[in-house]
């Protein structure tokens, strides 16, 4: 099954309503980060301009764990998150090549349990873990 359909499938199961703005939706943040003006620019071409549905959809999506915001360098991205192999909803790395713009996923659990381990921890019930890193290409 194509990793959209999963998504698809989801919201099937929930009992929500799959209507064809949160389907366009899905399908644009596909193997992408975008901002929320990035993701109304596509949905415009594909004939969707209602931004209070935008809206709607992306906080629907949001609620569901499909879809994740992330904040980097003062900027919020969207990205799908469910059955995505590099993190899921609650703990997950980005990394921004501000020379690039491009962001990286990076998955590695050992990473989060030894965050998690962490003296500060203790006493605390972790719900997830998100880092963001900004980085530059090295100088040669």
């Amino acid at each position: 099954m194509e990793l959209k359909e999963r998504y698809f499938q989801k919201i099937r199961n929930d009992k929500m309503r799959l209507t064809k703005s949160r389907k366009a939706m899905i399908e644009i943040l596909e193997n992408q980060h975008l901002t929320f003006k990035e993701i109304q620019k596509a949905l415009a071409s594909r004939g969707f301009y209602n931004v209070s549905t935008i809206y709607n959809n992306l906080e629907f999506l949001i609620d569901q764990k499909i879809v994740v915001e992330i904040y980097i360098n003062d900027t919020k991205y969207y990205d799908l998150s469910m059955g995505n192999p590099m993190h899921n909803a609650d703990s997950h790395i980005h990394i921004m090549n501000k020379d690039t713009n491009e962001i990286t996923e990076v998955n590695s659990p050992d990473i989060f349990e030894y965050v998690a381990k962490h003296p500060a921890f203790k006493h605390l019930d972790l719900e997830y873990i998100r880092i963001i890193i900004s980085a530059s290409n090295k100088k040669k």
